[in-house]
């Protein structure tokens, strides 16, 4: 009824098309019977499997390079310690036992003002602010006193006192008056800082803490949340016990007014 009154170009597209032709039925096929591996034992290579290829997971690779750089790290820190001779080095002068390190210094505090901080202490003979290839300071210096008593009073007194904002650390020279010395970029160092002991956090107790698996973190979150919500059943309990209180207390009010 719809292509009622349409033009005869547009009735053409709407005309029935021949019925498509009967074909015969497809055949199936046979499919081929399943065969062993026996025709192919012949063309089998004799001796050994190989050994299988090496695979490294991105986490393995990681390590491996880590450990490749820690490994490098240590070498060249080796060398290094065998080739420091603080006596030998032509750029340290002076008496060892009058001389006294200064380390966390401002990096733009000179020799100059460095001097002028430790002469309230005594003489000083030879102040040395160590700086790097490029001429920038490195942060520590050498303060040499014309008396070792001198010295022993600032090492005793100028430890924390602030030199340009900063508060610095103090320490006897321990390149040349005690063998076999290491500074800490070669592996060794003074060790603790003076005052370090029983106020000091528990770094060990604070790693493990860190590196705890997150099951046992979760677990510790989990007890915790359990023992809040103890409380706070404790704390209604409580409310209760005082609420029926007051209860029977108003009670016994209203039977003496009767």
């Amino acid at each position: 009824m719809a292509a009622i009154g349409m033009p005869p170009h547009l009735l053409a597209l709407f005309q029935a098309r021949q019925p498509l032709e009967p074909l015969p039925a497809l055949k199936s096929k046979q499919p081929r019977p399943y065969r062993g591996l026996a025709d192919f034992v012949k063309k089998f290579e004799n001796g050994p499997a190989p050994a299988a290829a090496a695979f490294e997971t991105p986490r393995q690779r990681q390590e491996r390079a880590k450990r490749q750089r820690l490994l490098q790290h240590l070498q060249q820190q080796q060398q290094q310690a065998a080739a420091y001779k603080p006596l030998e080095d032509p750029r340290i002068q002076g008496d060892p036992f009058a001389t006294l390190f200064v380390g966390k210094l401002n990096f733009e505090t000179s020799e100059k003002k460095l001097k002028r901080e430790f002469e309230v202490y005594g003489p000083v003979r030879r102040v040395r602010v160590v700086r790097d290839a490029q001429g920038r300071a490195r942060g520590y210096g050498f303060v040499e006193f014309e008396r070792d008593r001198d010295m022993k009073e600032a090492y005793k007194k100028a430890d924390g006192t602030k030199i340009d904002g900063r508060r610095i650390l103090v320490d006897v020279e321990r390149a040349r008056t005690v063998p076999g010395w290491l500074p800490r970029r070669l592996g060794g160092g003074r060790g603790p800082p003076r005052g370090a002991g029983r106020n000091q956090p528990d770094i060990s107790s604070l790693v493990a803490h860190i590196a705890a698996p997150r099951e046992e973190k979760g677990r510790e979150r989990e007890r915790e949340r359990e023992r809040e919500r103890e409380r706070e059943r404790e704390r209604d309990r409580e409310r209760e016990r005082r609420h029926r209180e007051d209860r029977r207390r108003s009670r016994s009010r209203s039977r003496e007014k009767r």
